[in-house]
């Protein structure tokens, strides 16, 4: 079965999950526009069908014996679909895990939530994706996905966080939206110098919130760690300093997704990385 991540069952209906505190995954395998190539909307499938090459065992945890309930949806991008899952969530005290496809999705899935003044949007990147349009004459692309939550979901710049940005193909316009602080910017050479500092800083805005959705674009990490990616860039997190960061956040997310994964036939080590990281999500929501 893998058309399903190891571990998980399948469900052809989110109306069939009765199950409090589940997990719900679902993918989105969708590459809305790319200014450079990519493959990133066959991700949900790969990773899947790369899980069954994990054990989904390790020192402290077994998804075979978890004490939640794992359920794949399968993929979709219908929004009816997308409500549907959210209202279970809700109704369920369940978590959401989502895979792309391109940065996009994330608007996509979170347009469709509930967003109050006590709800926040952290997103891991190494580009800010606040663009008005990107590229130019296009609206809604993996580069404008946070401007356009902002502006339906009437969001407030101190609901807004990203972490870890650290490239340098940001427009002017992304430039001036993070120099007047229109989102909370905590840059990825602040976290390298000032760990213990920088996670502070990230405590006290989760403390500040009852809910909180989380978007983790692979690109985030430094280049190094993730070679086969169409927009990876230099000088960015490590995969460990990204462990202790979720460790902070994903206990108080009921929502994550993972996006940007980008890999090759020949080389196959984002999809390593990303099976391993959902491996430790699933461990974080396990022992909450």
């Amino acid at each position: 079965m893998k058309d399903t991540f190891i571990g998980f069952y399948k469900k052809k209906s989110v109306r069939d999950i009765n199950e409090k505190k589940s997990i719900l995954l679902f993918g989105l395998p969708l590459d809305r526009v790319k200014a450079t190539p990519g493959r990133s909307k066959k991700a949900p499938k790969a990773i899947r069908k790369h899980s069954y090459e994990f054990s989904g065992v390790s020192m402290e945890y077994d998804i075979m014996k978890s004490k939640r309930a794992y359920y794949d949806l399968g993929d979709f991008w219908e929004s009816n679909k997308i409500a549907e899952v959210w209202k279970k969530a809700y109704d369920l005290d369940s978590k959401i895990l989502a895979l792309g496809g391109d940065h996009s999705i994330t608007f996509d899935i979170l347009s469709n939530s509930e967003i109050d003044d006590r709800t926040a949007i952290i997103w891991l990147d190494s580009h800010a994706d606040l663009a008005d349009e990107y590229p130019k004459g296009i609206f809604k692309s993996h580069g404008t996905v946070f401007t356009n939550l902002k502006n339906l979901k009437k969001l407030k710049a101190d609901q807004l966080f990203l972490i870890g940005g650290h490239a340098f193909t940001q427009t002017s316009t992304e430039h001036n939206k993070i120099k007047n602080n229109e989102v909370n910017f905590l840059p990825t050479q602040k976290i390298m110098k000032s760990r213990e500092e920088s996670y502070k800083i990230i405590r006290e805005f989760i403390e500040r919130y009852d809910r909180v959705y989380l978007s983790i674009d692979i690109d985030v990490l430094d280049q190094s760690f993730v070679p086969t990616l169409g927009t990876s860039e230099p000088f960015g997190l490590t995969p460990q300093i990204l462990l202790e960061i979720l460790e902070i956040i994903v206990p108080n997310a009921m929502y994550v997704d993972i996006v940007e994964t980008q890999y090759r036939r020949s080389n196959k080590i984002v999809l390593d990385f990303v099976v391993g990281l959902i491996f430790q999500i699933l461990q974080i929501w396990e022992t909450i």
